[in-house]
């Protein structure tokens, strides 16, 4: 009987240290929700079915929009009147964007269009993480560290009222607790995740978040959305030829070098100012009422789109986008967010932070932005604007830098915030010291294997309130090579080219390039 209770005990003992070990390196494993942005997944009718079809990015039937295109055009030279091409373009957008649209009270036009959702962790889908949209290399990322069963990707219908959306998101952090046997999740949101999650935030509270790290967050709005709200259409010589020497950019020194020179060039060309005066006047006669009336009806009652105007332009794009056709109920979730969630996400972070919340954020530069408004020339990561991914940067303009003597705007205890190629004063930031700056990467951005992503696992394994300070060969300001999939410090500033110089080397690497292939 001794040696069967002893046997018995020692099982017991045995039994209870795994279980308490496993429990304990459980604890130590925080679950990570990666909260998706716009078109992270297409949107079908009738999803999952025989008679699936895509709806979103929608499918263009070319041969319609060019014949309807031509009529327009033709109809507009014979009646010299530029509004019956207005119509035949508001015409095309409503048949493009038709499967897409939302009804009069922000809901979805159709019913049976729907995006694919994932309430399991990943350990339970098949992702080509290596080949997959930056969301999904981002969770891909974090599950290689901390295990897929640990890692959650929340995908919505970002069309619809955020504060609606925020009911999905909380089940998706009560369920990754449960599942894990964590207290707490980390959140990543990834652009208009950002308005996800501040909405969460604003409903649910922070209790159940241990970390939040932002990446290209839309949460501060899109200065482009809230100057297309409000009509504002801007074609604009320096800033188109800017936008297209970081479009052709291709991650080689010498070639974007040249690239650049060239547009830069062709940018202040006296000889095309005639031409974009005439493109800027043809582009505003265009986007009349005619097709503004489109636009509020394709965008203007997605209040998802809402979300991204930005609180100094609400009240004006307010009086502009809205008609008679937008029902009070659309009409008060544009509202409600904007009053309770858009205005204050400054105080509802602060509040978080203030009570433990750690906050990073991560916000890219040096890609301009889409050159349709005069803000074209803000410097962004080619579709959000740098000081609004930031939460507040002092940034230079695209083409520009903060000056050799330019100081900071605020001390922050004595530490340096301004980047070393004077583009970026992080000083006036939300949280200065917790955010990093990626020059010349795109939009989220972080693909599988990176030095970005090796970033991001150290974050969601740390304890406590990370610092651009904490990891060394991860300062605030990085640099990144898309091709090589690395960061490097910026070390010092943006130095004017010797346009021969580059071209030699131009040419040089394209005969060695040849010469390697044959």
């Amino acid at each position: 009987m001794k040696k069967i209770l002893s046997i018995f005990m020692a099982l017991v003992i045995a039994v209870t240290g795994l279980s308490l070990s496993a429990f304990a390196a459980k604890e130590d494993v925080t679950p990570v929700i990666v909260v998706g942005g716009v078109g992270t997944r297409p949107y079908y009718k009738n999803l999952g079915e025989d008679n699936e079809e895509s709806v979103f990015p929608p499918t263009v039937d070319y041969a319609s929009v060019i014949s309807k295109a031509v009529v327009g055009i033709a109809s507009a030279i014979l009646t010299s009147d530029i509004s019956k091409l207005s119509s035949a373009v508001s015409v095309i957008l409503e048949e493009i964007f038709d499967g897409f649209m939302c009804d009069e009270n922000g809901n979805s036009k159709y019913d049976n269009v729907s995006t694919p959702t994932y309430k399991e962790s990943l350990a339970n889908y098949d992702f080509d993480y290596a080949n997959d949209v930056s969301e999904i290399a981002v969770a891909g990322t974090c599950a290689d560290k901390i295990g897929a069963e640990n890692v959650y990707f929340y995908n919505y219908d970002w069309r619809i009222d955020p504060c609606g959306n925020a009911s999905g998101l909380n089940t998706a952090v009560k369920k990754a607790k449960e599942e894990t046997g964590s207290d707490k999740v980390i959140l990543i949101p990834c652009s208009m995740g950002g308005v996800q999650t501040m909405a969460y935030l604003e409903e649910y509270g922070y209790n159940d978040v241990e970390k939040i790290i932002f990446m290209s967050s839309a949460h501060k709005g899109l200065l482009l959305v809230s100057e297309l709200f409000g009509g504002n259409i801007e074609i604009d010589q320096k800033n188109i030829f800017m936008f297209f020497s970081k479009l052709l950019n291709v991650g080689n020194e010498n070639t974007d070098n040249v690239f650049d020179f060239i547009c830069s060039y062709l940018g202040s060309a006296p000889y095309l100012n005639k031409l974009f005066e005439k493109i800027n006047d043809f582009s505003l006669e265009l986007s009349n009422e005619t097709v503004y009336e489109t636009m509020r009806k394709v965008f203007g009652t997605m209040p998802g789109m809402w979300a991204f105007v930005c609180d100094d332009y609400f009240d004006k794009d307010f009086d502009f986008m809205i008609n008679g056709n937008m029902s009070e109920e659309l009409i008060a979730k544009i509202e409600h967010y904007h009053k309770n969630v858009g205005s204050k996400n400054n105080e509802i972070l602060k509040e978080a932070a203030a009570n433990g919340v750690a906050i990073d954020v991560f916000s890219h530069y040096d890609r301009g932005s889409v050159p349709v408004t005069q803000m074209a020339s803000a410097e962004g990561d080619t579709l959000i604007e740098t000081v609004c991914t930031s939460i507040g940067a002092y940034v230079s303009p695209v083409g520009e830098t903060l000056g050799e003597n330019y100081e900071q705007v605020k001390n922050c205890g004595g530490h340096s915030h301004v980047s070393k190629d004077l583009k970026i004063d992080a000083s006036t930031c939300l949280f200065p010291d917790s955010t990093w700056f990626i020059k010349g990467e795109i939009h989220v951005g972080c693909k599988y294997g990176s030095d970005y992503g090796k970033l991001i696992s150290l974050l969601i394994t740390s304890k406590g309130q990370d610092s651009v300070y904490d990891y060394p060969e991860y300062p605030q300001f990085l640099k990144s090579d898309i091709k090589e999939m690395t960061l490097t410090k910026i070390t010092e500033p943006e130095k004017g080219i010797d346009l021969k110089s580059e071209i030699k080397k131009l040419f040089e690497n394209i005969k060695n390039i040849i010469g390697s292939n044959v």
